[in-house]
């Protein structure tokens, strides 16, 4: 295991509460440090109780630049549509400069091109010429899953384009999704999870066999990366 993976594992009860403070100190510090901030958000129903409590953090929200991680292709009203539910529960009230990656005036193709060509325009880049978030907010889905790289998927393999509309045929679908060469250029990583079957997931990798789910390609990697992951320790 990395020494860059960090793994904190709660109550259930505590998970919100801890997660909304940690990321809190975390985008506390950038700012502390930097005035143009750059951060991936992920959508799901674990991060946005946590968002919702951040939201009433006192930060320089106007330093922040937020963008998003993956999407389907719905538009922002759509109660599916990974940015309208963000939005609701955290960006809107916030000064930050916020980006969706679909808009309903283009094709979904359209979107995924316009999407990376604002990472390379918004984004600062590295000495690899690729864009550095300062922080990428993930989770992982029972199967291993990230962002919208599932097991099997033709994304996982992408090594030059950091958009892609990846094929999803276990989900009967299309999305738009960050590829781990941007995710893996990040300067710091934080993945929220929940539940028995994520803690199995992370201990599977961690154990060293676990290398066949693409949160592991995260987990394995040299950006430093915090697993904050809620537990109903009755389940063990």
């Amino acid at each position: 295991m990395k020494s860059s993976f960090k793994q904190i594992v709660l109550n259930e009860e505590d998970f919100n509460s801890f997660a909304a403070d940690f990321l809190y100190k975390s985008l506390k510090t950038l700012s502390e440090k930097k005035t143009n901030i750059s951060v991936a958000l992920s959508g799901g129903s674990t991060p946005l109780p946590v968002l919702s409590k951040l939201r009433e953090s006192n930060l320089n929200w106007e330093y922040f630049n937020f963008f998003l991680v993956d999407e389907r292709n719905v538009s922002i009203t759509n109660p599916l549509s990974n940015f309208g539910n963000i939005n609701k529960v955290f960006l809107r009230d916030l000064k930050s400069v916020s980006y969706s990656i679909i808009d309903v005036k283009n094709s979904f193709e359209k979107c995924a091109e316009n999407y990376e060509k604002l990472l390379f325009s918004k984004v600062p880049l590295g000495t690899n010429d690729l864009p550095i978030f300062d922080l990428i907010l993930l989770g992982f889905g029972d199967d291993g899953h990230t962002a919208s790289l599932f097991p099997g998927t033709e994304g996982l393999y992408e090594k030059s384009k950091l958009v892609v509309i990846n094929s999803i045929p276990q989900l009967m679908t299309k999305r738009i999704t960050l590829t781990f060469p941007v995710l893996l250029n990040a300067s710091k990583i934080l993945i929220l999870a929940k539940g028995p079957s994520k803690y199995k997931i992370v201990q599977d990798i961690e154990n060293a066999i676990g290398e066949q789910y693409p949160i592991a390609r995260i987990i394995n990697s040299d950006v430093p990366t915090t697993c904050i992951l809620g537990l109903d320790y009755r389940e063990y």
